[in-house]
């Protein structure tokens, strides 16, 4: 799984439907947050959305460039987590829908 965030929703919108246009991933879930961090020596707070994409390992680095040409920031987060589930059909899902 792919983490993400992005200041504008029309941006995130435009990098999901991509994604999924492209079958670079099986599902994305975007969650609104207030977030806070340190930027070039000082402290920043702003709305954000936060994108969370179901995947396979075999495509991120295809993600990145798709993410890469739209997103407005100098520097964006790209957190990968392992994906696990008890539920193998659900694996399965994500495997079946992402393509290589």
């Amino acid at each position: 799984m792919i983490e993400v965030a992005f200041s504008n929703l029309d941006e995130a919108n435009k990098v999901i439907s991509k994604l999924l246009e492209e079958k670079l991933v099986a599902s994305c879930q975007m969650v609104e947050s207030s977030s806070k961090w340190n930027w070039q020596h000082k402290i920043e707070e702003s709305k954000e959305y936060l994108v969370f994409m179901k995947t396979k390992k075999e495509v991120q680095e295809k993600i990145y460039n798709v993410i890469k040409e739209i997103h407005s920031y100098d520097c964006f987060e790209m957190a990968v987590f392992d994906l696990n589930s008890y539920n193998k059909d659900y694996l399965n899902w994500i495997d079946e829908e992402v393509s290589n």
